[in-house]
């Protein structure tokens, strides 16, 4: 794997995906609710002018987090962030708990059958899924493009 990773955590897992992918990372902070959005809409972010929808990643990837479904916890809203992430001229956010680090990440890949996951590795200990930001972008296509 080439370049810096930004690490994330989502529930008890942990994604990486890379730097190029990451226009910036922001708190959490107010969304503006969006009427009969799906459950992984968290809704839309004022981010420097620019108003981006925002995403609960766990929810796209049918990940629990502490034990619960995929909900987003809003008494540790200070801790959550979102990663401002752009795909093919398209940007969305997507909520995880906490960043980890920003760094090249090395490792024996192993494949995944998730379609949302370019592959796998164990990295200080934890599997780590590289996440395909495409495939998240697809999954995402119809709320972007609202």
């Amino acid at each position: 794997m080439d370049g810096a990773q930004v690490r994330v955590r989502v529930g008890g897992e942990q994604y990486a995906l890379g730097v190029e992918h990451v226009h910036e990372v922001v708190d959490l902070g107010e969304l503006t609710p969006i009427p009969g959005a799906p459950d992984s809409v968290l809704g839309l972010r004022n981010v420097g002018g620019e108003i981006v929808p925002a995403f609960d990643l766990a929810r796209i990837l049918g990940i629990a987090r502490d034990g619960r479904r995929s909900e987003i916890d809003r008494s540790k809203i200070g801790r959550q962030r979102l990663l401002v992430t752009e795909c093919a001229s398209q940007r969305a956010a997507f909520a995880v708990d906490e960043v980890i680090d920003v760094s090249p990440i090395a490792g024996t890949m192993q494949d995944s059958e998730s379609p949302h996951l370019l592959a796998s590795m164990i990295l200080d200990g934890a599997m780590v899924g590289v996440l395909a930001v495409d495939a998240l972008f697809e999954s995402i296509a119809p709320e972007v493009q609202r």
